[in-house]
């Protein structure tokens, strides 16, 4: 092939995958989403320019509001019976539970 030839093919190549190629690169995410656990393992090119590239492209945040009642306290009490019966003990003011027995094995 002579060199004109192969001068006007690339011209031409250049010239139809010029807007191919650029359209991509706007529709795609500035960070890739991965498809698998091999691509989450590949090191991203220019990570840190990419990640500054789609925090600047983030909209303002969502926010999804969560449900949230104000006024509803619940709070359980139990009597006496109940604390004593589930190892608690009244010391000074407040209900204390009871130490675990603990056996102790002789090694002599």
């Amino acid at each position: 092939m002579d060199p004109k030839t192969a001068t006007l093919l690339a011209a031409a190549a250049a010239l139809t995958a010029g807007p191919a190629l650029a359209t991509p690169a706007a529709q795609q995410p500035a960070v890739p989403v991965a498809a698998s656990y091999a691509e989450l393992l590949t090191p991203i090119p220019n990570a840190v320019e990419r990640l500054q590239l789609a925090d600047a492209e983030a909209q303002a945040p969502r926010l999804i509001e969560a449900q949230y009642v104000a006024h509803h306290h619940h709070h359980h009490h139990h009597n006496r019976r109940w604390y004593r019966q589930n190892g608690y003990y009244w010391n000074n003011g407040a209900w204390l539970l009871r130490p675990r027995p603990h056996h102790h094995h002789n090694h002599y």
